[in-house]
């Protein structure tokens, strides 16, 4: 058994450790956004704030990371033109689709949208209000009027996201089941079993990614932290 276990292919790193512990990341902070938002009469309206700040900061570190992190990482590694995504959706159609070293075309399309989804919905977020005793951190930036609009917009979002999140949950119960390609154990592991360990990354960039995140987290809290005094400087 153990010698069968050492000479077992493990196939091609393809995925370095800051995008999966992203991924995993955004998966807690979107799912506790969610539901401190439902169960918002047992739970601190903080809670929901630092679920969604946390997701904006890991919002802005994904988007960088497209651009300098590993090799199918980048946004050019996976983002493909409507003529080959709609072939490789009739491929899928006929489950016969071309294997793919990382995000096939449709995964990389549905990571933008989330992407821009949870962006989008955390931003709003911060001026937002609950006609009560809760608003976002921005709240003071923009007239109440303004506040309630963009309160609407964030529900809007909110049901639009949960719709994509289902769709893509939907999308890898297929591969699993139907396509018979794990995608979660390869974005858990990092590995692509399929692919030759000569395709893999060369280095995970774990310190360059440390940095990033700090960098927009530091960022993104002295914002916050000044955000009450903005309103003053601009009148």
């Amino acid at each position: 058994m153990s010698d069968y276990a050492s000479n077992k292919p493990v196939g091609a790193l393809i995925w370095d450790l800051p995008t999966r512990l992203f991924h995993w990341a955004l998966v807690l902070c979107v799912t506790g956004a969610f539901f401190s938002q439902w169960f918002y009469e047992r739970i601190p309206f903080l809670v929901h704030e630092i679920f969604g700040v946390s997701a904006l900061v890991l919002i802005a570190f994904r988007l960088a990371w497209g651009f300098i992190g590993s090799r199918y990482a980048r946004f050019s590694a996976f983002l493909r033109g409507p003529a080959e995504t709609l072939a490789y959706v009739r491929a899928v159609f006929r489950r016969a689709p071309p294997k793919v070293i990382g995000h096939t075309p449709t995964g990389g399309w549905m990571i933008v949208a989330l992407l821009l989804l949870v962006g989008t919905q955390a931003s709003l977020g911060l001026f937002s209000n609950d006609d009560t005793d809760s608003a976002g951190f921005f709240y003071g930036w923009v007239s109440h009027a303004t506040s309630k609009q963009l309160t609407e917009l964030h529900e809007v979002i909110g049901d639009l996201l949960l719709i994509a999140i289902g769709i893509h949950v939907v999308a890898v119960v297929v591969y699993k089941f139907v396509l018979r390609e794990d995608l979660i154990r390869t974005l858990w592991t990092g590995r692509n079993a399929d692919a030759p360990v000569s395709v893999s990354i060369p280095s995970q960039q774990i310190i360059t990614a440390i940095l990033l995140l700090a960098l927009f987290a530091g960022a993104i809290l002295w914002l916050i932290k000044i955000a009450p005094a903005i309103p003053n400087v601009l009148m």
